[in-house]
């Protein structure tokens, strides 16, 4: 949805004018007012940004609503005094807008954007027109909003509001609080708890997704269930339990439960470095975004820093460093200070979410961090020149900054002698909700992890082996530790190497570089009395000979803590008692070869069945109560028992349960999709020499969505 370009030329025009009306101000003080006036919009305090200047009654009320914010949400003691110094600005662009005719005429069509959309969604959804006719005519009528945006509106949001369902999209903060407001008004209180409750459960699923916790919206959501006494919380209670999506099952992503390691310039040159230690935080610049937190993606703050600072270029590592700053930095993650191409002045860990506070000036977005150390190190690598870094990826750099700061120390933690982190509990009532699989089974798999210390799930595409696996871990550690699971996986050039140790280049030589398993294991020795996981995905894809080496016996669960002296160094080793080792392997792979007895003899084997007869899969589908999603369920139902019977296939190339099951709205489309791009090249495969049953099952497969 762009509607930026009336605001940028809002912005332009009213700056030109206080430059003629107070000649005596620098660029800088007009600058200033005209991002004053405009900060209800920026921060979204009030429900629709220009009925504000309508008229004296309007603009109390907009004087109310920033009494409010910062009485209620920034909590200041100067309220008061920073609410009237806004409506002072917020006075001066109304006299502006006067001047060229009134708010409506200047403004035009957007004026009342958001009546227009609602009245033609009302229509849509009473059936007095159809949603293409609604479409075209929004795209005359409200040019603003593009033809997608208009069908998701009127064809889309509106139902599911009206519905109480969630709508996975993230919907214009002000026409969203238009349509739950008025749904209210022309259809009654039921309908209005059913708006508010599909908005709550878009925040949390857009949290899901993206990290962001929607803090615009749910002010206004909050407004408007305590006007009506609607006991519906928009709290940042209600992400309780949520991991975001961006890393919580892939295999090579930086998983949030994590703790992260942050490389960060602390001003140009680390020119406030003194100043962001003796005040116990870390900030940043850009103070014409707002509160980075308001904003709902990446694009949204690249939209903004053009209309701020000019030009299309891509912002990317302004866009960035924003974004992590606001939703990506955690308490427990490791900050370094670096200053200049190779120095680094000091490491501490975050203590603090991210806070915006405007009276700070230029570096008005901060963390709280606790300094652990300051001084001045050279680092032997170059780093790179931005402002915040992700170094987390990046091991072999982490070790070398580690040693900077761990010479001459006792080998400890960093945060020794201070508390410990905090996890969020896991339970085996969790993984059985988040996992559909019986608790009898459940505890059957436990009990194998924790006796035989290695155990492969094996199960068909789909089934949901690499989901499971994690939270596996976590439900034995009764919390989400991520510290304490280490996920690789493995493929043909996967080598003992990677995994134990090896000589790797360098820019003068070889260096023997220790690998993951090695380093896993010697972290595990050092925390004896907690279980840890290595987790190994495609397992049967490496050789497994070749990748543990003279390791290979000591993975035994009865041959834990037994030494054997390691091939490229002058070491005894051994794999500690409490590291449990979780395979995944696919049943349905052809290119592989089976695995060998000694592999087998070594690994207990779990069957991981497709689960669309469990209690968890079918509460799902009754959630979802979707007809077409039913009939296909039965038809996949009936073709994995056709797969099971066929000789050459069995029940290894089952179907799985997970190629169903999403965030998404189940839509004809979503369900076509799977269909065309899932299913059907799954059975060419399968039966690449049976044309007749590939046809066979396409057909039912289609007709199931048709």
């Amino acid at each position: 949805m762009d509607i930026q370009s009336t605001i940028t030329r809002v912005k332009g025009e009213y700056k030109d004018y206080l430059r003629q009306t107070h000649p005596d101000w620098a660029d800088s003080t007009v600058s200033t007012h005209v991002s004053d006036a405009f900060y209800l919009y920026q921060n979204t305090i009030a429900l629709s940004f220009w009925k504000c200047f309508a008229d004296d009654g309007s603009m109390a009320a907009a004087q109310q609503d920033l009494l409010d914010y910062f009485t209620n949400e920034v909590i200041s003691d100067r309220a008061r005094e920073r609410a009237k110094g806004y409506y002072k600005d917020l006075t001066m662009l109304k006299e502006f807008i006067d001047s060229k005719g009134g708010v409506r005429q200047y403004i035009g069509y957007e004026y009342d954007c958001e009546v227009t959309i609602y009245q033609y969604a009302k229509r849509v959804y009473d059936g007095e027109v159809d949603v293409k006719d609604a479409v075209k005519k929004l795209c005359a009528k409200v040019p603003c909003f593009g033809e997608g945006s208009h069908k998701f509106t009127v064809g889309t949001l509106f139902s599911a509001m009206m519905n109480g369902k969630v709508y996975t999209w993230k919907a214009n903060t002000e026409l969203t609080s238009y349509f739950i407001e008025h749904i209210g008004e022309d259809y009654g209180r039921d309908k209005l708890v059913n708006a508010l409750q599909a908005t709550l459960e878009n925040n949390k699923y857009y949290y899901g997704q993206t990290g962001n916790k929607s803090t615009s919206i749910r002010r206004s959501c909050r407004r408007i269930a305590e006007q009506y006494d609607i006991s519906i919380s928009f709290g940042d209670d209600i992400f309780d339990g949520i991991i975001p999506k961006d890393s919580s099952d892939a295999v090579l992503a930086v998983d949030t439960a994590a703790i992260r390691y942050w490389l960060y310039a602390a001003g140009d040159g680390s020119a406030n470095w003194e100043s962001d230690y003796a005040e116990g935080i870390m900030a940043i610049g850009w103070p014409g975004m707002g509160d980075l937190s308001a904003y709902g993606s990446k694009e949204e703050m690249r939209a903004k820093m053009r209309e701020l600072y000019g030009g299309t270029g891509s912002y990317r590592n302004q866009v960035l460093a924003t974004w992590q700053f606001a939703n990506e930095i955690k308490p427990g993650d490791v900050v370094f200070v670096k200053k200049g191409l190779k120095k680094v002045v000091g490491r501490g860990i975050v203590e603090g979410e991210y806070a915006y506070d405007e009276q700070r000036g230029e570096f008005c977005h901060t963390h709280k961090v606790r300094w652990t150390d300051k001084g001045e190190w050279e680092h032997p690598d170059q780093y790179v020149m931005k402002t915040l870094t992700d170094m987390t990826p990046y091991t072999d750099f982490l070790k070398k900054m580690q040693a900077l700061f761990d010479e001459g120390k006792p080998e400890e933690s960093l945060d020794s002698g201070e508390e410990t982190t905090a996890y969020d509990p896991y339970t085996a009532e969790d993984f059985l909700q988040d996992v559909y699989m019986d608790a009898e089974r459940y505890q059957t798999l436990k009990a194998l992890v924790l006796t035989k210390k290695n155990v492969i799930l094996q199960g068909a595409p789909g089934v949901g082996k690499t989901f499971a696996a994690k939270r596996l871990a976590y439900s034995i550690m009764g919390e989400k530790d991520a510290s304490r699971v280490q996920m690789v996986q493995f493929h043909q050039s996967y080598s003992y190497e990677d995994f134990i140790m090896g000589f790797r280049p360098t820019e003068t030589g070889f260096a023997l570089k220790k690998g993951v398993f090695y380093e896993f294991c010697r972290k595990a020795e050092k925390d004896d009395e907690r279980p840890y996981f290595f987790i190994i995905d495609e397992i049967n894809r490496g050789n497994l000979s070749k990748i543990f080496g003279e390791l290979f016996m000591l993975i035994e669960s009865d041959k834990r803590g037994v030494e054997l002296q390691l091939l490229y160094a002058d070491e005894q080793f051994s794999i500690p008692g409490n590291v449990h080792i979780i395979g995944m392997m696919n049943t349905a792979d052809r290119s592989l070869a089976m695995l060998d007895y000694a592999l087998r003899r070594r690994f207990a084997f779990f069957e991981m069945p497709p689960a669309f007869t469990s209690s968890g899969f079918q509460a799902y589908k009754a959630r979802i109560n979707n007809i077409k999603f039913d009939r296909l369920i039965e038809t996949v139902e009936r073709l994995n028992k056709e797969i099971t019977e066929d000789d050459s296939l069995g029940e290894g190339f089952r179907i799985g349960h997970s190629y169903f099951c999403t965030n998404l709205n189940i839509s004809d489309e979503w369900l076509r999709s799977v269909v065309e791009f899932e299913l059907i090249p799954l059975l060419k495969e399968y039966w690449f020499d049976e044309s007749a049953k590939i046809k066979d099952w396409s057909h039912a497969l289609w007709e199931a969505v048709k």
